[in-house]
């Protein structure tokens, strides 16, 4: 089609004033799409309704226009998609249940009207529920609680394979290493009559502990402690947190960390930072944007919008700016704890010369540890588990396969199963519950993978906030229910853990949090010549130094809330010997200051397959040759024998 003329596009827009680069750009789009001057007004009214409640005074600028263009490109491609696959593609891409209704009548429409307010109307006392499970549980009430209420029968998404399905069976990459640690250590062969590991949860008893000690003692300056809610993890109120919580809750982090640098460096006070100082001070407290404070939420955190926010012991609370330019290293992000060594010289800048280091937790050696840490093997995987065009989950069966060749000990299989990011529920093109795809599709590979392997193996999901299956959106997560799990047709020896999670395997403490605290710190990361160079690892590093596993605050406007009144749950209990951090981020694996830092990658990503992590924990023996190698056999650690390698799917 030939450029639209100046004449046709004046008469198209009616009074609206087109500048001169507006005119070219309207006679680019018409050219390029084949759109007339009328279509193209068509677009223009469509984007002023949509973006901006169709107020006619804003004119065409030329940028406005780019944005139509985008619109414009985006409905031809869905457009060619479309025509690719087929007359039938736009009925057969959607998940059809109920097949036999062909009509509804009054008795299905009251029924319905029932299912929604019966799902809105629950008691408020009541545990709280996403609405992304609502009418689900009443739709399916006269169903057997004792089976799973779906059938794998579900008819497929697709009657054929997709394109990409096509693709993904012939791809050239599977089984392809992409990093390893310790790949010069030996394989590890178990025999088939095992014994089981002992897997010993972390938290449980520390967070009790914690809630007895916040019910009958005061800290030091005689302020009650935040108590953790006994069952909180069955009830995770979200929004129904207090912000004097919130703040508590940061008050005592900084308290907490002010006592164990003060003890660890020998410090005989800690100071003010707020104060004018002539002489060097320490003081601890947390990094905060100031950016932040003006209401700049874009703007990431800079080296001159540094912020230090102190205690209410230690500095009432105030805020003072970071001058940081005479600091030779630092690696540095909002909600941080740090040990600032410096001065004040006027009282309205903290001039720092260093950032002390923070103490660690505690990280026993293999000598130190009660358990006997007998070898074992582990897989671990992080989902989405199928491609971004269909619900075939082709890569969660080829994911089965690697683990019933490689016969685990422990398998890790994480969120999310249903992730509401795919683009067919993005774009409402799927008529089956959540659960019911998970039932449907997911559930089969579950079956053939616990009858696989051997009775000793342990297999455990753990939810993600991304998941649709799991009613809690915030962060952390309970694990999966019983009786969640059964509804879903989970089999029988298969195992949900919390989210965060920390447990002892064998002896050997692995810390796993599944949600991508790694993509959201590489936005707000700000440094200069850190310690650690590599800069993936390093991001993971963090949640060791922090001793936290989502230490960044506040978290990204499109993050999971993050619950206050749960931080006990945040809290690392102990050093962890492997932290497992799945991530979008490119996959890696290091092993820093005798902690093995583990991002497997996802298992899908997009169109193609992603990458899982193998790990191994060589015998007791091994590892106590190995430190005697290093000239120390009584301080061997299990990061010193463990080989991890990450295989493309």
């Amino acid at each position: 089609m030939s450029a639209a003329s100046t004449v046709d596009l004046l008469r198209a827009f009616g009074g609206a004033k087109l500048e001169p680069d507006a005119v070219a750009e309207c006679q680019s789009i018409c050219q390029t799409f084949d759109l007339s001057t009328s279509e193209l007004f068509i677009r223009w009214q469509t984007f002023l309704i949509n973006q901006h409640g169709g107020d006619v005074s804003i004119q065409p600028t030329r940028e406005r226009l780019l944005q139509v263009r985008g619109l414009v490109q985006q409905e031809q491609e869905r457009k060619l998609s479309l025509q690719r696959r087929g007359p039938h593609a736009s009925q057969a891409i959607k998940l059809t249940r109920n097949k036999e209704r062909t009509h509804y009548d009054k008795t299905s429409v009251e029924g319905l009207l029932q299912g929604m307010v019966s799902g809105s109307q629950r008691d408020p006392l009541a545990t709280p529920q996403s609405t992304k499970r609502v009418g689900l549980l009443k739709a399916n009430a006269s169903v057997n609680r004792n089976r799973a209420v779906f059938s794998p029968a579900t008819p497929s998404v697709f009657a054929e394979p997709s394109p990409s399905a096509i693709r993904f069976s012939a791809r050239t990459t599977m089984g392809r290493t992409e990093d390893s640690l310790h790949s010069e250590l030996p394989p590890l062969v178990l025999a088939s009559d095992r014994p089981p590991v002992a897997v010993r949860d972390l938290v449980d008893k520390a967070v009790e502990a914690e809630e007895v000690s916040s019910d009958e003692s005061d800290d030091a300056d005689g302020e009650k402690p935040v108590a953790v809610a006994r069952g909180a993890t069955k009830r995770m109120r979200y929004m129904f947190e207090k912000v004097g919580t919130r703040t508590e809750v940061v008050n005592r982090r900084i308290e907490r960390m002010a006592i164990e640098t003060k003890t660890e460096h020998k410090i005989e006070a800690l100071a003010n930072p707020t104060y004018a100082h002539q002489v060097d001070v320490t003081a601890v407290g947390r990094i905060l944007n100031i950016n932040l404070e003006e209401g700049l939420t874009a703007t990431p955190l800079t080296s001159e919008s540094l912020v230090l926010e102190t205690s209410r012991r230690l500095g009432n609370g105030r805020r003072i700016p970071l001058d940081v330019r005479a600091t030779p290293s630092f690696s540095l992000f909002p909600g941080q704890i740090v040990a600032v060594e410096g001065k004040n010289l006027k009282g309205t800048e903290f001039l720092v010369s260093q950032f002390r280091p923070l103490p660690r937790l505690p990280h026993p050696c293999i000598g130190e540890r009660p358990d006997v840490l007998s070898p074992f093997n582990a897989i671990v995987a992080a989902g989405p588990y199928t491609l971004s065009d269909n619900f075939e989950y082709e890569p969660l069966g080829v994911l089965v396969d690697h683990v019933l060749a490689a016969s685990p000990s422990v398998v890790f299989l994480l969120g999310p199963f249903v992730s509401e990011g795919h683009p067919m529920i993005r774009d409402g093109l799927v008529d089956m519950l959540p659960e019911e795809i998970f039932c449907a599709k997911i559930s089969p590979h579950l079956s053939r993978l616990r009858e696989g392997l051997p009775p000793a193996s342990l297999v455990y999901l753990i939810p993600s906030a991304d998941d649709l299956c799991c009613p809690y959106v915030s962060f952390p997560q309970p694990q999966y229910s019983r009786e969640t799990l059964l509804q879903m047709g989970v089999p029988e020896g298969i195992e949900s853990l919390d989210n965060p999670a920390q447990v002892s395997v064998n002896g050997v403490v692995f810390g796993v949090s599944n949600i991508d605290v790694l993509f959201h710190l590489v936005k707000e990361e700000v440094s200069r010549l850190p310690a650690l160079s590599d800069r993936l690892p390093r991001l993971a590093w963090h949640l060791v130094e922090q001793r936290h596993f989502y230490p960044l605050s506040p978290p990204p406007a499109d993050c999971a809330g993050v619950l206050a009144s749960q931080d006990a749950r945040l809290r690392m209990q102990t050093m962890p010997d492997v932290l497992i951090t799945p991530s979008q981020l490119k996959p890696f694996v290091r092993a820093h200051d005798n902690v093995v830092v583990l991002n497997p990658g996802l298992s899908s990503r997009g169109l193609a397959g992603g990458t899982f992590a193998k790990l191994s924990m060589q015998p007791q023996a091994s590892a106590e040759l190995s430190g005697m190698v290093l000239g120390n056999p009584q301080k061997a650690y299990p990061a010193s024998f463990t080989s991890v390698d990450i295989v493309r799917i």
